[in-house]
């Protein structure tokens, strides 16, 4: 992080940027002395408040086979939990760690050896990063950092099944640039060393492996060229296929026969237990499909390519096969498709939960080798259990894993809490309540991935939620009423680029709501009218706005990459005339006479990489020229 303060020549803009990555108190202390330091906020305590009604985001998960009531659920950026007693209870046992996982492994020989990976390995534009691989011999009671720092995110892993020294990695590697840190990774010394054991470019990672049970010197792999950037996602390139090792890594055979020859993106993989000739594949390509090879994977043939294999390929590539049943196969995506004749139809049955459906976006799934009627399934709204192969299904309510984006709080007594979460809509619930705060005590007020959240300026019972791509929500609590009161494009704006993460502002000096796409609108009557106050304040790139080109093999285009928008609005609470705004591609704009005239003071901050991200602005209380600015490059490749 780095710290500027500076005046321009009239005097009126002086203010301090502050870019930084990743908030740190202590970069800041080394640069200037403050009275705020660690031992501040040493005595104050976290307390947790929920919710859990809808749980959170699940990446990965295991159980031990012997007493599958222990298992351990990895979430996209809340660490791992365990329970002991089927799913009734959790307790986080990674607190200390990097939070986003990407993978959980135990070693069924030693169920208290616990091996996970982390860094989210379902790569959408808002995913967390990980730094290494965590081993624990306790059961989760203490956990010891094992290298492979610089992966960034972990895919898989698989233990030797007669030797739980060896331990392979599929190593996904950098998201938003290139990196050598990745591809197969192998232990021979219980993670004290490594070794890679398979490497293509530092544009490709592995995206899954899978390990032969009764002759683990073989092993297949899905190696996977990809690259992010803010505004667009390739997956795809020369470096992807299919690869398969008889020999413990020492030497790898890339599979082509029967095997899509055009380009191919994200391949999963997977072996039968039961007859470890028959190996399953998922492959992206322009024609997505299934494929199965009996011998081992020296032939292939294609089993299906219908609109449940083909779903999403680069975010659903993930494939089980049933550990009793080899014809049984398992493709988990937006809901959960079960093939019985090897792939060649699936079924995605009803999916029913004891309360309401299973949350869609299924990314983690474990079936009891024991008892194959037994399933853990992970999912975007948290985890779920079948005891009946998944013809009916039951939510945990104890995995409080929820993804905020962003909190807000009103002046009530005491004051609520106000939420946007990925996946889980929008939600508030109380700060205090008697006998402490239930599920119960949580409200839902918006739907979709929830971002801003808040209560009217003049009336506590008008809510306020916005979800993604500029879609914002009036709630009336008292009536339930709600209307859609976003601002639509007209002839002369043209298309509107709302970002994914689209800024939503309150005036704390005048009142009014601010909204962002290319341009800032502002509206005084609760939204019912809106006023644009400014011209396109944006690079205005086209070469950034080609989302419907966006995907790379197969398009994907969610809105998540609309890039060239607003991203951040600060009205001063000193001067309702001065409003700061930030871009996604790099502009700091500020206006001083209510958007009649603004000003771009992007160049006035010091060594500033060019299109770093505008991530908040932060106006100061006590002088009106005074601003915290935040920066945030790792879109860009920078985690400086």
């Amino acid at each position: 992080m780095k710290l500027f303060k500076f005046r321009n020549k009239t005097g009126l803009l002086s203010f301090i940027i502050i870019a930084l990555s990743a908030l740190s108190i202590s970069a800041l202390q080394a640069q200037e002395k403050s009275v705020i330091n660690s031992s501040t906020f040493g005595a104050i305590e976290a307390r947790h408040l929920g919710p859990a009604r809808m749980s959170g985001r699940i990446s990965a998960l295991d159980a031990v086979e012997e007493d599958f009531r222990i298992v351990y659920v990895g979430s996209a950026s809340g660490g791992v939990w365990k329970s002991t007693n089927g799913g009734t209870s959790f307790k986080p046992v990674f607190d200390k760690h990097i939070q986003s996982i990407g993978a959980v492994t135990i070693d069924q020989d030693h169920p208290d050896t616990v091996w996970v990976g982390t860094g989210e390995p379902w790569i959408r534009n808002s995913v967390s990063t990980g730094g290494g691989i965590y081993k624990t011999t306790n059961g989760g009671d203490t956990w010891k950092k094992l290298g492979l720092e610089n992966t960034e995110r972990i895919a898989r892993i698989v233990v030797h099944p007669e030797n739980s020294d060896i331990v392979y990695v599929a190593a996904m590697g950098h998201l938003w640039g290139p990196n050598e840190e990745r591809g197969v990774y192998k232990t021979i010394d219980g993670g004290k060393t490594w070794e890679k054991v398979l490497y293509i470019d530092e544009n490709t990672g592995c995206a899954d492996i899978t390990i032969d049970p009764r002759e683990p010197e073989t092993l297949y792999t899905g190696m996977w060229d990809f690259r992010r950037k803010a505004y667009t996602f390739r997956s795809g390139g020369p470096g992807s296929g299919l690869y398969k090792t008889s020999n413990g890594g020492k030497d790898w055979k890339k599979l082509t026969n029967d095997l899509p020859k055009d380009s191919i993106g994200r391949i999963a993989v997977d072996i039968s237990s039961v007859d470890t000739t028959i190996v399953y594949a998922l492959i992206e390509t322009k024609k997505t499909a299934l494929y199965r090879s009996k011998d081992k994977g020296e032939s292939w043939e294609e089993m299906n390519k219908t609109g449940v294999v083909k779903e999403r390929p680069f975010y659903f590539c993930y494939i089980v096969t049933d550990p009793v049943d080899t014809n049984r196969i398992y493709k988990p995506g937006l809901q959960l498709s079960v093939s019985d004749n090897g792939g060649k139809t699936f079924d995605s049955g009803n999916l029913i939960s004891f309360g309401g459906g299973v949350h869609s976006d299924l990314h983690a799934l474990w079936i009891n080798p024991k008892n194959n009627n037994d399933l853990y399934l992970g999912t975007d709204g948290g985890v779920y259990i079948s005891n009946d192969k998944g013809v009916s299904w039951r939510i945990v309510r104890s995995l409080p894993l929820s993804q905020f984006y962003h909190v807000s709080t009103d002046m009530e007594k005491p004051y609520n809490v106000y939420g946007g979460l990925q996946d889980n809509g929008s939600w508030y619930g109380p700060s205090a309540s008697p006998g402490g705060i239930q599920n119960a005590n949580w409200e839902n007020v918006g739907g979709g991935d929830g971002f801003y959240v808040f209560t009217d300026h003049d009336d506590p019972n008008i809510i306020y939620s916005q979800s993604q791509g500029g879609n914002i929500n009036r709630l009336y609590l008292e009536t339930n009423e709600s209307k859609t009161i976003k601002p639509f494009a007209d002839k002369e704006t043209g298309k509107l680029r709302f970002n994914w993460n689209t800024p939503v502002a309150f005036g704390e000096k005048s009142g009014a709501i601010y909204v962002g796409a290319q341009y800032l609108y502002r509206s005084h009557d609760r939204g019912d009218t809106w006023e644009k106050i400014s011209p396109d304040l944006t690079t205005d790139n086209p070469e950034k706005q080609k989302q419907n080109e966006s995907g790379g093999v197969t398009i994907d285009n969610t809105s998540a990459e609309n890039h060239c928008s607003i991203i951040t609005i600060s009205e001063s609470p000193l001067d309702e005339n001065i409003i700061w705004v930030g871009t996604d591609d790099g502009n700091l704009q500020v206006t001083t006479d209510g958007g009649k005239n603004w000003t771009d003071v992007t160049g006035n901050v010091p060594d500033l990489p060019e299109c770093t991200w505008c991530s908040f602005v932060e106006p100061g209380r006590f002088e009106r020229g005074t601003a915290y600015v935040t920066f945030d490059g790792h879109r860009n490749g920078d985690k400086a």
